[in-house]
């Protein structure tokens, strides 16, 4: 660090170190009911199903460090066992909304259209990854261990 940042602090967010980040995700998941879906750096992603007047989405909320605003979507891609499907939101305009409830982060809800078909074939056991692709970040979620 230059003198300058020591005289004025470092504008690097990037010197969290991974118990920082564990500590992090472990109070989000405290902090909800839901089981999540999977876990990337520092965010945590929740996953539904909707059917709505005969198409289905699959509904998505990313808690944590993702702070974005966006018109231009996200896709996401779904890596399973014997398939990967890239999915693309229903919506271009996206925007995250601040969350201070125990810890400070953002709630970013993501719709993705999804068939029928490809609903029935997903199951959480069989994911192995999902890849979040928004604006210029991406974010590889892996599944975590089901405490039922």
């Amino acid at each position: 660090m230059g003198l300058l940042g020591k005289l004025f602090g470092s504008k690097n967010s990037n010197n969290t170190t991974v118990a920082d980040q564990a500590n992090y995700i472990d109070t989000i998941l405290k902090h909800s009911e839901d089981q999540p879906l999977g876990v990337a750096d520092a965010n945590v992603i929740y996953a539904g199903y909707n059917e709505l007047g005969g198409y289905y989405y699959l509904q998505t909320y990313v808690v944590g460090k993702l702070n974005t605003k966006t018109k231009t979507g996200a896709n996401l891609i779904v890596e399973g066992n014997g398939y990967v499907m890239d999915l693309k939101s229903d919506m271009n305009e996206i925007e995250s909304d601040p969350i201070d409830i125990g810890f400070k982060g953002s709630a970013t809800r993501i719709d993705f259209e999804i068939e029928k078909d490809t609903v029935e074939s997903i199951k959480r056991s069989t994911i192995k990854s999902l890849t979040l692709t928004i604006k210029k970040q991406t974010l590889v979620f892996k599944p975590i261990e089901t405490t039922d």
